[in-house]
């Protein structure tokens, strides 16, 4: 992974220990630097993070969100906290042989589906369906027409998922992870995932793209009293994290209110932010070697107002893509 900001954890509700930190930081510095394709690829992230979020929470931390049937909790997204991937990691998982979408595919059920986007006139029109008023920005660079964009919407989607024990101990082994423990008493247990609609308003200019996505938090259903930071930490090694930096991630997070945002080797940089008073993530993408790519490398705002997730997206720097966030309304 290619260097940093000093800040490794973001909207963390307490802070992790400073050994942590710098063991952590140490380790990043370490991995090797890797190129990737920019603002397209970011930009399908930031629609993936917002439109998908919850669900594909629960595919990369098996039974995460373990549910019973009564006595709900509920996880909505306030924070956002970014998880640095070791590509070498995923890359090992991958050879491995072990299909973990295959394993798990009996554990998913899945009650909605979004279905194509539908295109809309206006935001307003879109917001008109979707039940929420669409936020736009007050403010693009020169030579943007603000009033022209394009604007669609995604539907809502909801599925269930079931924990598995005996499944999840058989990953566990078959990666070679002898040193976590199974939380017992939620085999046979749902959990219900949400997504509600969301609203993707785009403007072009010159070849270049930048585009808004926006959605009322996802929310999962879950027991009161469940072991998040347990199940949260056997997610974590199944990533590649030691099982000291699992451990330690995983008791510092406020699982009910954080999404954790795994940070693909596409991300030349990522950091904290404020956004409307509120703190957000910003990711900012790597150039191809050489540099013979027109255009910016692409950036990542992602925030939340507490009650909706936002994602912007372009080709624009991250200073003009966090100024146009901090005009919405």
């Amino acid at each position: 992974m290619s260097a940093m900001d000093e800040q490794t954890l973001y909207c963390l509700r307490r802070p992790p220990p400073e050994d942590f930190k710098r063991t952590l930081r140490a380790s990043l510095l370490q991995q090797k630097a890797q190129a990737a394709a920019g603002p397209p690829r970011l930009m399908r992230l930031a629609a993936a993070i917002v439109a998908c979020l919850a669900l594909a929470g629960a595919f990369a931390v098996p039974s995460v969100r373990a549910a019973a049937t009564a006595f709900l909790d509920m996880f909505r997204v306030v924070h956002f906290a970014a998880l640095p991937v070791d590509s070498g990691s995923l890359q090992q998982l991958r050879d491995s042989g072990l299909d973990l979408r295959g394993l798990l595919s009996d554990q998913v059920q899945v009650l909605e589906k979004a279905g194509p986007p539908t295109s809309y006139p206006t935001p307003a029109a879109a917001g008109a369906a979707t039940g929420f008023h669409v936020d736009l920005p007050s403010w693009m660079p020169v030579g943007w027409n603000i009033e022209a964009p394009a604007v669609s919407v995604s539907g809502p989607t909801s599925a269930r998922i079931t924990a598995n024990t005996a499944r999840l101990a058989q990953i566990l082994a078959s990666l070679n992870i002898n040193d976590v423990a199974v939380p017992q008493g939620i085999d046979g247990r749902s959990a219900t995932v949400r997504t509600s609609s969301a609203v993707t308003v785009t403007w072009r200019h010159e070849g270049q793209t930048v585009q808004l996505v926006q959605s009322p938090s996802p929310q999962v259903d879950f027991p009161a009293g469940t072991d998040l930071p347990a199940l949260a930490e056997i997610g974590l090694r199944i990533m590649g994290l030691s099982r000291n930096d699992a451990y330690r991630f995983a008791q510092s997070i406020d699982w009910r209110s954080t999404l954790v945002v795994p940070i693909p080797a596409n991300v030349a940089s990522f950091r904290q932010v404020s956004v409307q008073g509120g703190s957000g993530l910003l990711l900012e993408g790597a150039r191809p070697a050489g540099g013979r790519r027109q255009g910016k490398a692409g950036a990542v705002v992602l925030w939340s107002d507490g009650s909706r997730v936002f994602a912007l997206s372009g080709s624009l720097s991250s200073e003009q893509l966090l100024e146009m966030a901090q005009t919405l309304q």
